[in-house]
């Protein structure tokens, strides 16, 4: 329950007022709002400071639904749950809205658990439903009426805080809030799920799906970061349940002798093509499997030396393909290229700048951006990357539309679409791929070994759509990164 503080010392009130204020954990029961009905339709009105205690009847998981309009540019609100109010602080989390970020967050005390960006204005009606099932927990909002099928902004675990108050609340500005509603709930987990991460030991796997079968070639990262042996292989029938197939890449069979990153394939005429970097350049090897054994005939790098990492191939409707790498120059940018038909030489004159890291979500730790891969969707190409150094716990995902597979690009104004949590850390290099009976689209990414150590990296996959717009090209979002149990791919 809420601390009632009326009989304190003017002296202890002044610093819990301060110390609240500094750890957005104030709360002001005295001027709790009754509920009302105002002209603009509202239940609630509260400001900065303020909850409005809800009532649970000793739900351990329940669903709370609530309609939620900020009133300016600053404004932050929305729902505190198994909240716990000691003398000095804000205990329990806290998940909302603010406008001033354009975010939607969750937090832990004063901790940013997750976080996602989301068109938050002012004087509009969000509604959001937080859904409590044990450590788990979900929040749906609707800041895209038109998607067919809502995705979470964030899928959450902790299990800091188990039980306590919940209640509507306004950190800074003023809110409205109506149609609030508690019922109970509980989480329905297929009886065959899977949970993340799927395979230990991948990172920035470059994915094929041949006759069926998924591929996905690896850095290999027990090995990081010498990566001597080469390029390994995991094979799967579903995406969850991979086996390892050794290394389909040795040192012995490719120019350069370490670092051996970031593979991507393509199968052309029979012959699938192996690109990857070595030593900072980008090398490609041949097989007539894509079990390997690949082998290059003539070891040597690609041409230019600036092709440095992250080589990617993009084949377009018409037949014309192109290459996708990382050049270096006070950072990774993304440079872009015709492929010619030999498959390991590009047209030099097509030669452009795709991405350069400017964000602030492409320059934690380094100005990154990296990992290109390309999908087309109703004529609008879509280039997905990765931004921020590797072993950053915030490397993310966004992406840039264009009308040609070499731009000019418009990059996403809500980037990231896919950002790392303080429950799943390094979230990012990917490939997307379809689902076995191809109705769903997957992220397949790597993610760090765990929230205190980058290595090995692990391998994890989640859904993506194409949400319609009412103008401009589609949204794509991701359901990621998750921890919790989730639907097998279909």
């Amino acid at each position: 329950m809420i601390d009632n503080k009326e009989n304190a010392s003017m002296r202890y009130v002044i610093l819990a007022f301060f110390t609240c204020i500094a750890m957005l954990g104030c709360s002001n029961e005295s001027k709790v709002n009754a509920p009302t009905t105002t002209e603009s339709g509202a239940d609630y009105r509260l400001s900065s400071g303020e909850r409005q205690r809800l009532d649970t009847p000793s739900l351990t998981s329940y669903a709370v639904e609530a309609k939620v309009r900020l009133s300016d540019a600053n404004a932050n609100a929305g729902l505190a749950f198994h909240a716990q109010t000691g003398a000095e602080n804000f205990k329990g989390f806290y998940t909302g809205l603010d406008a001033k970020s354009h975010t939607v967050f969750l937090l832990k005390g004063n901790k940013e658990m997750a976080r996602r960006s989301v068109s938050v204005e002012p004087g509009v009606w969000y509604s959001l439903r937080l859904e409590v099932s044990g450590d788990n927990y979900v929040l749906y909002v609707n800041d895209n009426p038109l998607a067919e099928n809502q995705f979470p902004k964030y899928d959450a675990v902790d299990s800091t805080y188990t039980s306590g108050d919940l209640a509507l609340r306004v950190a800074s500005g003023s809110a409205d809030f109506k149609e609030v509603k508690v019922t109970a709930f509980e989480k329905s987990v297929p009886q065959i799920s899977y949970q993340n991460p799927v395979q230990p030991g991948c990172a920035d796997p470059g994915l094929m799906k041949h006759e069926s079968r998924y591929y996905a070639y690896c850095t290999y990262t027990p090995d990081y970061p010498t990566m001597v042996n080469g390029i390994r292989l995991y094979t799967s029938d579903d995406l969850v349940n991979w086996e390892d197939q050794g290394f389909v890449l040795k040192n012995e069979d490719s120019w350069g002798e370490s670092r051996f990153w970031a593979p991507d394939i393509v199968a052309r005429d029979g012959v699938f093509y192996l690109y990857y970097a070595v030593d900072e350049r980008i090398a490609v090897a041949t097989s007539e499997s894509p079990l390997g054994p690949f082998v290059q005939s003539v070891k040597e790098p690609m041409a230019p030396e600036s092709i440095k990492i992250d080589a990617y191939v993009f084949e377009d409707d018409d037949g014309k393909r192109y290459f996708y790498y990382v050049g270096f120059d006070n950072g990774n940018h993304i440079w872009g290229a015709e492929l010619n038909d030999d498959m390991k030489t590009i047209k030099s004159d097509t030669v452009k700048l795709m991405i350069s890291p400017e964000e602030p979500w492409e320059t934690h730790m380094a100005n990154v951006a990296e990992g290109a891969e390309i999908i087309k969707h109703k004529g609008v190409y879509y280039l997905t990357y990765s931004g921020s150094h590797f072993e950053s716990p915030h490397y993310s995902v966004g992406y840039a539309t264009a009308s040609h597979p070499l731009g000019p690009w418009s990059k996403y104004e809500n980037n990231p679409i896919m950002k790392s949590t303080s429950y799943a850390h390094g979230t990012a290099h990917h490939s997307l791929v379809r689902s076995p009976d191809d109705s769903e689209l997957f992220i397949v990414y790597h993610q760090h070994n765990d929230l205190y150590t980058t290595e090995p990296r692990q391998m994890s996959i989640d859904r993506m759509q194409f949400v319609p717009q009412e103008n401009g090209p589609d949204i794509l979002e991701a359901w990621g990164p998750t921890v919790s149990p989730q639907p097998m791919p279909k």
